[in-house]
């Protein structure tokens, strides 16, 4: 058998020798030492590790409050997302009409979900003085808005009018070239 090398471009032959391989039945298994156990060998018993955070609940109040309230930050930047589906659907735009105020707080300075992405990072995250619960919560909050990065730069690159005008030049310029060229 030959195989090819792409660092000297050559083949090299390959050899292989035939090995047979078998596999040991379930009666040759009794017959192994350590199949058999000691009689007079008292097995320890293993203990059983419960972790919890503070008595019988995982977390108190306060952290859930703190930790629910985290995910307001991708809420907020994805509900843009929601918005074909709110209008179809009274319930839902009930339940969200009192936020409206707070998204619009939200979207009105265009670096808001930065400096709110810092201030949650640095404050709640990187503070051991907030418990596990908090920081875990927040920083998976953090790890959706971030994700959501995704879905916005395909919708800038279906539309053109609110993205980059230069950027949809340039891609149509490289098309031609391509096209041009074969």
């Amino acid at each position: 058998m030959l195989l090819f090398n792409p660092i000297t471009s050559l083949a090299v032959p390959l050899t292989l020798s035939p090995k047979i391989h078998y596999s040991p039945s379930l009666s040759s298994l009794k017959n192994h030492p350590s199949f058999h156990t000691n009689k007079n060998h008292n097995p320890t018993r293993r203990k059983l590790l419960i972790v919890q955070a503070k008595g019988e609940d995982s977390a108190d109040g306060p952290d859930r409050l703190i930790s629910a309230i985290c995910y307001f930050y991708p809420f907020f930047d994805g509900i843009q997302y929601g918005k074909y589906v709110i209008t179809q659907f009274t319930p839902i735009q009930v339940l969200i009409q009192p936020l409206f105020p707070a998204i619009k707080v939200f979207k009105s300075f265009p670096l808001n979900g930065f400096l709110v992405f810092l201030t949650l990072y640095f404050v709640v995250v990187r503070n051991p003085n907030f418990s596990r619960y908090v920081r875990f919560n927040t920083m998976q909050a953090i790890v959706l808005d971030v994700l959501l990065i995704f879905p916005d730069l395909l919708e800038r690159s279906f539309n053109p009018k609110e993205g980059c005008q230069g950027c949809l030049l340039l891609l149509k310029l490289l098309i031609d070239r391509f096209f041009d060229a074969i």
